[in-house]
């Protein structure tokens, strides 16, 4: 398929069987018979080599793949001019058969015409990591750095385990100042890596007694970070003879107390704090305090403790940033404890003393939520149709319009509550408010009708536009047939892009789907629709729409979705909102992989499924991830009863905040419970969550409705 995109000749139909069968063996690994068979076929076939100049690459790289070393270099050194195009991988594949026959001068010698002739190749970047690891063994410090790196900059490997190489040869070198910087970037970057404690060792070895104060709280921010409190307590017990500065002493002292608040220790830090304040002088120092004795009160279950230390840290402190976010933390815990006034008065505070904080939108819409939840909807309507002139996030007033209406369905109120859900229906895609509607106001109408004919001309227009740009991706697509989509895909990423037009992007996109590069293509796609289809009509964007809704690791996800009876779509949900397909993602919270595992659930999971876990790296295998991900997603729904809201709020916070929110909001409203869920990143990571998961749905199944949406009244239908 590929030889004919690239317009070599066409193939004689009797010699179609010998070369697919062939080609399928090669592309199967199994090498030998493949050139026996290749061989045969060319003693038939005398000429065929010369028609077919692939097929000596093809040849050569069995060799090179068998180990016969000496034959693949009389190959590669013979290959004609017909492949000029990938000129830059027969000289790579000379250097490495010359450095697989241990002759060194020759693989330098033909690496330097690849740097010379090929400055932008895709494979100089591999010839650096060669050179780097041969001077990491040799123990040639200077060499190796370079190289690393060059390797570094390149974007094609594991950071981690280059960092790991330049560490060591930073300690070589005996250069502290770069070992630190680095170390400690390898510290916050991956806390939870097997080798983070023995860098934390031999990090804490380069200081020979006193650590400045700067480094020493990275220190235990790792530390803290991962739980070592008895190595945190006794780093600290060993730095604080040497603090001389009143404000170090201070430092010392107060840091002990966090340690113990980490620990779970809360009574003792309280206590402590209380006693002790007044002795401080450091304001930064003060301020912590402040802070952990209203953290130490909520922990302890003294609600009413904690809003007033909160309240006292906010005056005390108004312009910290932590401000307005203690002034949302006190609304939750009126909300919490029933005090919806209170809270309806602390979220006012917040909108017209900090304007610019982050959730100012939120405490608006929270007003009119409150309102709702005292049953005063008129007061409700009120304020949110206030917080609707307010903000200016189209999402924002999408969710603001969708509890408008469900206000003035407590109203009884159906006509207008319909009116304004048939105005959300009429761009279903844009938000879960949105979608809710249209498949709340499903009648049969025709804005209804023409949505479910577009789902399924889904199904029916299978647009591709490589053909286009054929020529543009010739290398990739050749270096894909010869040697495999992990090779085809490192080409692929030279590609430039000179055209504004979204169908080059889009078969760019597919070409990162060919080389299974599925994190890669996913972004392509996705920045295809927000630059080119978001403010499109429905019936425009079905090129890119099924894009954005891919059916990747479909195998796996299949195989998984049967085992631990989870519907696929909510599968595909989960990897789109976690990792968007990159199954090497790593999260700020230090979640792996496709279904952003943490360790600690990975570890806890994988026995139940005969998996050894033993390495943070085994989560970025997309069949381990997958599986262990999909039991724990399956875990939850069963301790949910089903509940897709709850089920999801616990993958993302944890089921034992999940089980707290329960017991605070006793509701049999999902949408309610939803948006009493206490972080802003649970409630956007279930909405989108659902909303995917509808969608998929709607994309597979178009016209159903999903049954998680709940019947509304019979009038509300009756207007309809």
């Amino acid at each position: 398929m590929v030889l004919l995109l690239l317009g070599t000749r066409q193939i004689n139909p009797s010699e179609v069987p010998d070369f697919y069968l062939l080609n399928q063996l090669y592309r199967s690994g199994q090498y030998q018979t493949a050139l026996d068979n290749y061989y045969s076929l060319l003693k038939n076939q005398p000429g065929l080599l010369q028609r077919e100049p692939v097929l000596r690459f093809k040849i050569g790289y069995i060799h090179f793949r068998l180990g016969n070393y000496d034959q693949a270099l009389k190959v590669f050194e013979s290959s004609p001019s017909d492949l000029e195009i990938i000129e830059d991988y027969l000289l790579y594949f000379r250097a490495i058969s010359h450095l697989y026959l241990k002759d060194t001068l020759s693989f330098d010698s033909t690496t330097k015409i690849l740097r010379w002739r090929y400055p932008n190749s895709p494979l100089i970047p591999l010839v650096d990591s060669i050179n780097a690891h041969f001077a990491v063994s040799q123990q040639q410090p200077d060499t190796a750095i370079h190289y690393l790196q060059a390797t570094l900059k390149s974007g094609y490997f594991d950071r981690d385990g280059i960092y790991l190489d330049l560490l060591k040869m930073y300690l070589l070198k005996r250069d502290t100042v770069e070992y630190r910087k680095l170390a400690f970037q390898f510290l916050n970057t991956y806390p939870f890596h097997d080798q983070s404690l023995s860098i934390y060792q031999e990090l804490r070895k380069t200081y020979q007694q006193k650590i400045p104060i700067e480094d020493l709280k990275k220190l235990l921010n790792y530390l803290l970070r991962t739980s070592k409190f008895l190595i945190a307590e006794l780093l600290l017990e060993q730095q604080q003879p040497f603090a001389e500065r009143w404000s170090e002493k201070e430092f010392f002292h107060w840091k002990l107390q966090e340690i113990l608040f980490h620990k779970g220790e809360f009574d003792r830090v309280l206590k402590w704090s209380l006693a002790n304040r007044s002795h401080f002088r450091s304001l930064p120092i003060l301020r912590e305090i402040d802070l952990h004795i209203a953290r130490c009160y909520l922990r302890l279950n003294n609600t009413l403790k904690s809003i007033e230390s909160y309240l006292n840290f906010q005056q005390s402190y108004p312009q910290d940033p932590l401000s307005p976010e203690v002034l949302w933390k006190v609304a939750w815990l009126y909300e919490e404890k029933g005090d919806i006034s209170s809270a309806i008065q602390m979220y006012r505070k917040l909108v017209k003393v900090y304007p610019r904080y982050e959730y100012y939108s939120e405490a608006y819409f929270r007003i009119g939520l409150n309102y709702y939840r005292l049953k005063k909807y008129q007061s409700a309507l009120q304020a949110w149709e206030e917080a609707f002139r307010k903000v200016s996030q189209s999402s924002q007033k999408d969710r603001i319009s969708y509890w408008i209406g469900k206000c003035y369905e407590m109203q009884k109120d159906y006509k207008k509550q319909g009116e304004i859900y048939i105005q959300l229906a009429e761009r279903p895609i844009d938000t879960f408010y949105n979608l809710k509607a249209f498949y709340l106001t499903s009648d049969g109408r025709d804005l209804h009708q023409n949505v479910n004919e577009i789902f399924w001309k889904l199904h029916e227009d299978q647009q591709s536009f490589i053909g286009n740009y054929i020529d543009k991706f010739k290398k990739a697509l050749l270096v894909e047939d010869i040697l495999g989509p992990r090779w085809g895909d490192r080409e692929l990423r030279t590609v430039t892009e000179n055209s504004n037009k979204w169908q080059e992007k889009f078969s760019l996109g597919e070409l990162y789907e060919k080389m299974g590069n599925y994190g890669f293509a996913f972004r392509r796609f996705r920045q295809i629709y927000e630059r080119y289809f978001s403010q499109a009509e429905i019936s425009e964007i079905i090129p890119i729409f099924k894009k954005l809704y891919p059916l990747y690791y479909a195998n796996q996800i299949d195989s998984v979705s049967h085992r631990f009876e989870v519907p696929a779509e909510l599968i595909w949900s989960v990897i789109k909102k976690e990792s968007a397909f990159e199954r090497k993602a790593i999260s700020y919270a230090n979640a792996y992989g496709l279904m952003q595992l943490l360790p600690g659930t990975a570890s806890q999971v994988a026995p139940y499924l005969g998996i050894t876990y033993f390495s943070t790296q085994q989560l970025f295998d997309p069949d381990i991830n997958i599986q262990l991900g999909t039991f724990y997603l399956s875990s939850l729904l069963k301790r949910y009863e089903g509940n897709y809201v709850k089920a999801l709020a616990a993958y993302n916070a944890g089921p034992h905040r999940v089980d707290r929110w329960e017991k605070i909001y006793k509701t049999a409203d999902d949408d309610l419970f939803m948006e009493n869920l206490e972080f802003e990143q649970t409630r956007e990571y279930v909405r989108t969550c659902l909303k995917y998961f509808w969608l998929y749905r709607h994309i597979m199944n178009p016209g159903e409705i999903s049954p998680e949406i709940i019947n509304y009244p019979i009038k509300l239908n009756d207007y309809l």
